[in-house]
């Protein structure tokens, strides 16, 4: 028999199989900023034991300090795959399409839009955006390497550790439109802007503040190229192209406008 009554409209927001836990949230809390600090200790006593070397070149700290975070990403990673079997991390080559196109393109755009919502007085006003990048060719070219590798460290800590360890622990999806992410996803997108609660302290209110919501909006967008190409390779590519983008941008406007 064929009902001819209306079929009810699709809920724009909905929340299925979740199972709230605070303990894993804390503990994910906790592994962010332990593993973000653990990786810039040996990175600051090795800049400052070499400091003569590279006569303060900056740049040379962001290097090594995304590699020791990279590193005890990969540590935490094989350690959860030990004691959580469930947890995927997606440390993996794309078993089908890579996304890496998409994230690219993605990458370029996020990097316009963190630059004109960090600098846009200054864009506005056609002066130098942020002084604090070394006019220096080689510091510049440090800046822009560690930019491009960005992502190596914290996709691996957000989104293949945190996130892969909260699918499980706090299990659950939620839509939004038609966006379909886990729990995980949207509690990690907190965590990642949270992780960038200094620039408060250091930045104009309202730059500290876009960097809030840009970082959860790309925390979110992290997750859906890492489902939908079963690797965080889609993630890190997006990450570190909207980074360097944006600083290279921001080098380039500080030697024209300076």
């Amino acid at each position: 028999m064929t009902s001819l009554s209306p079929a009810s409209p699709r809920p724009f927001v909905a929340l299925s199989d979740f199972r709230f836990r605070l303990w894993p949230i804390v503990l994910a809390a906790l592994l962010m900023e332990g593993l973000l600090e653990l990786g810039r200790i040996p990175a600051r006593a090795l800049y400052r034991a070499g400091e003569s070397l590279w006569v303060d070149h900056v740049s040379v700290f962001l290097l090594l300090a995304i590699a020791f975070q990279a590193l005890l990403g990969l540590i935490a990673v094989l350690v959860m795959r030990r004691l959580l079997p469930a947890a995927d991390a997606h440390l993996r080559w794309p078993p089908g399409r890579s996304y890496a196109g998409v994230a690219l393109l993605l990458g370029v755009g996020m990097g316009l839009v963190m630059l004109f919502a960090d600098y846009w007085p200054a864009l506005a006003a056609q002066t130098a955006p942020d002084m604090s990048y070394s006019q220096s060719p080689l510091d510049s070219a440090g800046y822009l390497l560690g930019m491009i590798t960005t992502g190596l460290a914290e996709e691996t800590i957000f989104r293949g550790l945190l996130v892969g360890m909260l699918v499980v622990l706090v299990p659950g999806r939620l839509r939004i439109g038609s966006l379909d992410l886990p729990v995980a996803a949207y509690i990690v997108a907190l965590l990642f802007g949270l992780a960038h609660w200094q620039s408060f302290t250091v930045d104009p209110f309202y730059q500290a503040m876009a960097q809030q919501v840009y970082a959860f909006a790309w925390g979110l967008l992290y997750v859906w190229l890492m489902e939908r190409s079963r690797s965080l390779l889609a993630p890190i590519v997006a990450h570190g192209v909207g980074n360097f983008t944006e600083v290279g941008i921001v080098i380039a406007l500080n030697a024209l406008w300076a």
